[in-house]
């Protein structure tokens, strides 16, 4: 996830966890259209231009470091072979006798074929540099994550009917990223990054020691670190995306016209079970424990009733390359799993499919998610107990669902119309 974003998301939900740990689910729910104006995707738009700014110049400082950096002198004790040894002090001297292994009889004579010899070595993957090497890493997968999504935003006409135009916003930031990837090449190129990165370069946690701290050039890196390190912790970022989106969720759900039909306690915090009414259907909402995603459950009460249990992901990768694809990890009886990040929804059933949905906020992405949930059309019984409505296949199967064999996608007649429970397309 992109370091800005991060640090948004941080304080966005610490303010929404203090908020809700005095409320219960009347006062959550009142109170929550005050976070309709506000757009972790759009925060994150408004303060990209300053942190390109700010990668630009530490990759300059970085540049500086690489041309003159820190060296740490160590001495070193080696063995050599006698001849070619030159300038033995007393200490190596002593050394030599005491070990028996390097003497040799010699025409009955006693000689050392090898001495202890020291020497001194200029160390360049100390620690402070090892660190430079891992920042630079962490600069280089953010300009990644960055060009992920800008590629997304980038319009085509396949999709969006337009191109990007020239001097645009996106066009400046697309070529300004472009330009900081060609400075981080450069940089992983030296004979400065593959030797410091040999000694391994994976921090879990940066100590502030003295170079770090009193080094002008190293201090300023540090100091970068500081501001925009990312959360280490997976299972603090997960916690936190879950609950970022399942405000996102309520305010959906007010727009589309739910109500809440139950009552909370107290300090349940901000993710907390939750059901809601419009109309035949009924919806519940539990957080997921296990991924950090959150089970939607969706029943239509007309014609004796029919459940779905859905289970939404979230993901702060513009690819969504953190979501895991091994289904034999999830639970039984799911009759869809799906993903979304700031930007996009996704289908997530045995591997990654993004939706590239129209442009729009994190909470106009869940509004198409509950309305694809919750979708009535007009249809003719006769024809779709045998055909597709999505794709028009021929392979389905009736059971409590009419499913097809095709696409996957999923639905049930009420009345004069068809529940499309489960919608699968291209």
């Amino acid at each position: 996830m992109i370091h800005c974003a991060e640090k948004l998301l941080k304080e966005e939900v610490a303010a929404i966890g203090e908020y809700a740990a005095s409320r219960d689910d009347a006062c959550f729910w009142r109170d929550i259209q005050t976070l309709e104006g506000l757009s972790l995707q759009q925060l994150q738009l408004e303060n990209d231009e300053a942190f390109f700014r700010e990668i630009g110049a530490e990759l300059n400082v970085i540049t500086s470091i690489i041309a003159h950096p820190h060296i740490v002198n160590e001495r070193e004790t080696i063995i050599l072979r006698a001849e070619q040894a030159h300038g033995l002090t007393p200490e190596m001297f002593r050394d030599t006798v005491r070990d028996q292994r390097l003497w040799k009889d010699k025409r009955g004579v006693m000689t050392p074929a090898e001495v202890y010899y020291f020497q001194n070595i200029d160390r360049l993957a100390n620690y402070e540099n090892r660190f430079i090497v891992h920042l630079i890493d962490q600069i280089g997968s953010q300009i990644s994550d960055y060009t992920k999504f800008y590629d997304y935003l980038l319009g085509t006409l396949a999709r969006d009917g337009a191109l990007t135009f020239e001097g645009s916003a996106l066009e400046q930031r697309i070529l300004r990223l472009e330009t900081l990837a060609k400075k981080v090449r450069r940089i992983k190129g030296t004979f400065f990054y593959k030797e410091v990165q040999k000694a391994g370069t994976a921090f879990t946690h940066v100590e502030a020691t003295n170079v770090l701290k009193h080094n002008r050039l190293y201090n300023h890196c540090f100091r970068f670190y500081v501001r925009y390190v990312t959360y280490g912790d997976e299972q603090a970022r997960t916690e936190d995306l879950q609950a970022y989106f399942f405000t996102r969720m309520l305010l959906a759900l007010r727009q589309a016209g739910f109500a809440p039909s139950s009552r909370g306690k107290k300090g349940e915090g901000i993710v907390r079970p939750m059901a809601f009414s419009k109309g035949e259907f009924h919806l519940k909402l539990e957080a997921d424990t296990k991924f950090g995603g959150l089970y939607v459950n969706v029943e239509n009460r007309q014609n004796g009733g029919a459940c779905t249990r859905n289970l939404l992901l979230f993901d702060g990768a513009a690819d969504f390359g953190s979501i895991r694809k091994d289904l034999a990890e999830y639970p039984e009886g799911l009759t869809s799993i799906e993903a979304v990040n700031l930007w996009d929804l996704a289908y997530a059933e045995g591997d990654v499919f993004p939706r590239h949905t129209a442009r729009g906020n994190e909470t106009e992405l869940l509004s198409r998610y509950l309305a694809e949930k919750t979708q009535l059309t007009a249809a003719s019984k006769a024809l779709y107990e045998t055909r597709c409505p999505v794709c028009g296949g021929k392979e389905v199967r009736n059971q409590t669902f009419y499913t097809c064999g095709r696409c996957g996608s999923m639905w049930r007649f009420a009345e004069s119309k068809v529940w499309l429970a489960k919608l699968r397309k291209a």
